[in-house]
């Protein structure tokens, strides 16, 4: 018999637990992100290390949740641009080595550094200014821009950045990396050459003597796609989540991920009877021509939720029966419950998950809201409390 365990964490001092019926809850399912992580490393091949991208919240999933679960499959690193989420890590027992995307000034670098994290240098500038006011050595990686022309040295003008840093006696050069996504499949030959120009790049300065532990250039959309490459790790964050790197048409191998959101619901606290003739202003409804029930959900603008883009519809699901939204306010949402019978306040309001027959996915509401779906999750994130089964 399988024993599973669940884990609760509140993420807001306002949000007080109704024994398992917590108001408004977000439910991981870490099995799925297991089963990813296996399949990605599969993919990838068994000769590369991993590091797990946990920034922003871990995809707006949650941060300690999928850090812990990932520490027990022993992924090789952890990777976040916030600081604060890589201290309360550390402070939940989280000793998995962790590295810093490139976001602080020198003096908040060292004291990252302090802490044991390893930070990432973008810029020679960078390098220099670390290397004139800290007064130890510290590990640091090197962010090479392929092309994505956010952070980092250009690669034409990468080698200059790199053996200067190297020659910098406090700066400890641990791993040098890049990123190349591409939005869409048929930019796949675009990416792939941008891999053999960071392999060229790696192999001429390990051949004039150049020693770097880790090199890394390929995430989830180069893994997926079925790229190649020379660099002795990968970076890995849409994937881990059961979210496509891809805008449009899907790698084939996408279809063998799990989304790791099991379900975001929330409950109804309010049920309005209203007649034939009634004004439901909040929907922008006067004088129905037929009675309405209407029930309200303790969500709203303020917990990240958004009424649906123009000339799209947006439902919940309650009692296994699809509810259209009819507004969302700053703290509340109102849905129309016509077609539900014997409903009652404290039910359950699915937005994204199972119900009976009928399920709601992070696609269909990011199609209603016009938007990614992993803005939508950027929307909600931090905003429920969340459990994992």
């Amino acid at each position: 018999m399988q024993v599973r365990f669940t884990i609760i964490r509140f993420l807001s001092p306002t949000i007080t637990p109704m024994s398992d019926h917590t108001e408004n809850l977000m439910v991981l399912d870490l099995e799925a992100l297991v089963s990813n992580l296996d399949y990605i490393k599969h993919l990838a091949g068994p000769e590369k290390q991993l590091i797990a991208s946990i920034k922003a919240n871990a995809y707006g999933h949650d941060v300690r949740l999928v850090a812990g679960a990932l520490q027990k499959k022993q992924v090789d690193m952890l990777a976040t641009g916030n600081i604060e989420d890589a201290r309360a890590l550390r402070a939940c027992g989280i000793d998995t080595p962790l590295l810093l995307f490139a976001y602080a000034t020198a003096e908040n670098t060292i004291d990252a550094a302090k802490e044991g994290f390893i930070s990432t240098i973008p810029n020679l500038t960078s390098a220099i200014s670390l290397n004139a006011i800290t007064e130890v050595q510290i590990p640091v990686y090197l962010k090479i821009d392929c092309g994505l022309g956010r952070l980092g040295v250009p690669l034409s003008k990468a080698k200059k950045f790199v053996t200067k840093t190297f020659q910098l006696e406090k700066l400890k050069v641990e791993g040098i990396y890049t990123h190349v996504p591409f939005p869409e499949l048929t930019s796949s030959a675009w990416a792939q050459n941008k891999l053999i120009q960071f392999d060229e790049f790696i192999d001429a300065l390990e051949s004039d003597g150049y020693s770097i532990p880790v090199t890394q250039a390929m995430a989830s959309c180069c893994v997926l796609a079925g790229l190649r490459d020379e660099s002795s790790a990968i970076c890995i964050g849409h994937g881990l989540y059961g979210l496509s790197p891809f805008s449009s048409e899907q790698a084939p191998a996408f279809r063998h991920l799990r989304p790791v959101i099991h379900s975001v619901s929330s409950t109804l606290i309010h049920i309005g009877h209203h007649d034939k003739g009634s004004d439901i202003a909040a929907g922008g409804l006067y004088g129905t021509s037929n009675a309405h029930v209407v029930g309200v959900l303790p969500l709203g603008a303020a917990m990240g939720m958004r009424p649906p883009a123009d000339n799209k519809e947006m439902f919940v699901l309650v009692r296994g029966k699809k509810c259209p939204v009819i507004a969302v306010s700053l703290e509340h949402v109102s849905i129309n419950l016509d077609d539900v019978e014997n409903v009652a306040i404290g039910d359950r309001a699915t937005i994204i998950g199972q119900d009976g027959d009928e399920s709601l996915s992070i696609q269909e509401l990011a199609h209603a809201w016009q938007v990614a779906p992993l803005q939508a999750l950027m929307s909600i994130s931090g905003k429920f409390s969340v459990k994992s089964i």
